[in-house]
């Protein structure tokens, strides 16, 4: 009998542990997410993306950047599926020059590795389409140094005619008006 409680709670053990990683298609609670401003200029044409309306405010007030409304919307916090978005940036001459928004640990490693610096998650977001999400497009042009976000398709292919590299997807958010 002891042996099949032995047996019997390894089971219970290992299946607790493969629970705790996001179920795939388990949607998080749309009412739960937050918008995530876009701000685009300053001194260094940067694009920064940021849920913070005092960030916001920082950025539009004292920095010369233009505000750009709602991006997307995304979890404050970790929900059902989803991942953080990092944020790597780089400082050059002492201004930060480009914001990079990844979900991949890899790539956010391997940016920190090279001199940007780790400014934290900045929401959560799903991996892949699934409870409604909108592809996020993420388009890099390297004569500025710049990361550009986007969930309008149309938009993502006028960059990239204007020179802008296509990066893929950086992940699914939900869209801008998307409120529940």
């Amino acid at each position: 009998m002891q042996f099949s409680v032995v047996i019997l709670s390894a089971l219970l053990c290992g299946f607790t542990a493969r629970t705790s990683v996001p179920v795939p298609d388990t949607c998080g609670n749309n009412s739960d997410a937050v918008p995530l401003y876009i701000t685009t200029g300053g001194i260094v044409n940067d694009c920064v993306l940021t849920t913070s309306n005092a960030a916001v405010t920082s950025l539009v007030g004292a920095q010369s950047f233009a505000f750009g409304g709602v991006s997307a919307r995304v979890f404050p916090t970790q929900e059902l599926s989803t991942m953080p978005m990092f944020l790597a940036y780089e400082v050059q001459n002492g201004d930060i020059t480009d914001h990079l928004y990844t979900i991949s640990v890899t790539e956010f490693d391997d940016a920190i590795a090279v001199g940007f610096r780790d400014g934290g998650i900045q929401g959560y977001i799903y991996p892949t389409q699934i409870c409604g999400s909108v592809p996020y497009y993420r388009l890099y042009k390297p004569a500025l140094t710049e990361h550009f976000y986007t969930v309008s398709e149309t938009q993502q292919q006028s960059m990239v005619a204007a020179g802008w590299t296509d990066q893929g997807i950086m992940g699914y958010v939900l869209s801008p008006n998307c409120t529940d």
